[in-house]
């Protein structure tokens, strides 16, 4: 159930990423200076607006007041300031296509994107509960970095990480481990990933693993000692995903919280 819960959640995520795409790739037809103010078009701002009026000629013409008192997230309005920016840039717009079917592009896209992200709200919901009966979640969500959705990653895809040998055989599973090729005296000072692993779980385990090295001094000072040590950044940041796995292992086979140690 969970494994299933996790895939659906993963298709969704892509899906959403796609339509965000998309929907850049028509704002840069109708108006390509929306971006200035409005950077994540993903966002239920961009789409609240776009949804309302989806080309520059449909901003310009719209009366300020209505525009203003558009709300992104049910508390929120645009703002007068905000809506006279965006009304001026509308009038002297370089975007040459502002005809019905863009127009139409633009607003499925905003509906789409405003699906997929309740859709993915309604499979966190359910991650959640399905986890709420685990012992090993809570342990792992101790580790900083690691939440809810990570959590439920991990566990879908190895099962009880304390079922692996070591911290090691995990990353070997998962591939964080170099794909070394080398050939007479040529030594590089990096290495691709092997090509075998779990990349969606290594892909999964990428943003965790920077808010570690933000947030988990143990990590931190990891990655630290690394990069004054000449390594490249991203050498160092996979050799701190590592480390979070050997976060999991430890944590999942003690079935004790993570208590941060010396590096």
């Amino acid at each position: 159930e969970l494994r299933e819960l996790v895939s659906l959640r993963l298709r969704a995520v892509q899906d959403l990423a796609d339509r965000v795409r998309a929907l850049h790739r028509l704002v840069d037809l109708t108006f390509p200076e929306l971006t200035r103010w409005l950077k994540d078009l993903g966002s239920e701002r961009a789409t609240s607006i776009l949804h309302r009026y989806p080309t520059a000629a449909a901003i310009a013409q719209a009366p300020q007041r209505a525009l203003a008192a558009i709300t992104t997230d049910g508390r929120h309005r645009v703002g007068p300031e905000l809506a006279t920016k965006l009304r001026e840039a509308a009038h002297t717009t370089v975007g040459a296509h502002q005809g019905a079917a863009y127009a139409r592009g633009v607003r499925y896209a905003c509906e789409d994107i405003a699906r997929l992200r309740l859709r993915i709200k309604e499979l966190d919901a359910e991650i959640g509960r399905t986890l709420s009966g685990s012992d090993l979640a809570p342990l792992l969500r101790s580790i900083q970095g690691i939440g809810t959705t990570t959590a439920a990653h991990l566990i879908a895809v190895l099962g009880d990480p304390a079922d692996f040998r070591s911290g090691k055989a995990i990353a070997s599973f998962v591939g964080t481990v170099p794909g070394l090729r080398e050939s007479g005296k040529r030594r590089p000072r990096s290495a691709r990933l092997h090509p075998l692993g779990h990349a969606a779980l290594r892909h999964a385990l990428w943003m965790p693993t920077l808010v570690a090295i933000r947030r988990n001094a143990w990590i931190r000072r990891f990655y630290l000692r690394l990069i004054a040590a000449g390594k490249p950044p991203k050498v160092a940041i996979i050799a701190c995903m590592r480390k979070l796995l050997d976060s999991v292992h430890y944590v999942a086979r003690t079935r004790t919280a993570f208590v941060q140690r010396a590096a």
